[in-house]
């Protein structure tokens, strides 16, 4: 072999161990950036499932039964009614609307005095 051609042999192998030292980092990059990302996403996902359990605390402290009746009372100035006043209605039965405590039935209950 002359000397021309070995120099040629020791470039060309030079080249193809640079080159697969190349991509041996870029692929390392590549690994070390996807564990970043995947550290990431997972405290994002961490922080969004407290979020949730935050949000369902105060949804089941905003639907407590005494709070609303507390709120209903003291900011709506409600109270229950007088049992009196209370009709049940069973399904399929006409329309009754009771006004001076005087029953209409069906349409004369929309009708204005």
């Amino acid at each position: 072999m002359s000397k021309k051609g070995s120099v040629l042999l020791i470039v060309a192998a030079f080249l193809a161990v640079s080159g697969a030292a190349m991509a041996h980092v870029s692929l390392r990059l590549g690994v070390v950036r996807m564990g970043y990302q995947i550290g990431e996403q997972t405290r994002f996902r961490r922080a969004q499932e407290e979020q949730r359990r935050r949000y369902l605390t105060e949804l089941s402290m905003l639907k407590n039964p005494a709070r609303i009746e507390k709120l209903a009372r003291e900011k709506l100035h409600m109270e229950l009614p007088d049992p009196s006043r209370i009709r049940t209605v069973r399904p399929g039965a006409p329309a009754v609307a009771v006004r001076d405590g005087v029953a209409a039935v069906g349409a004369q209950a929309a009708s204005p005095r």
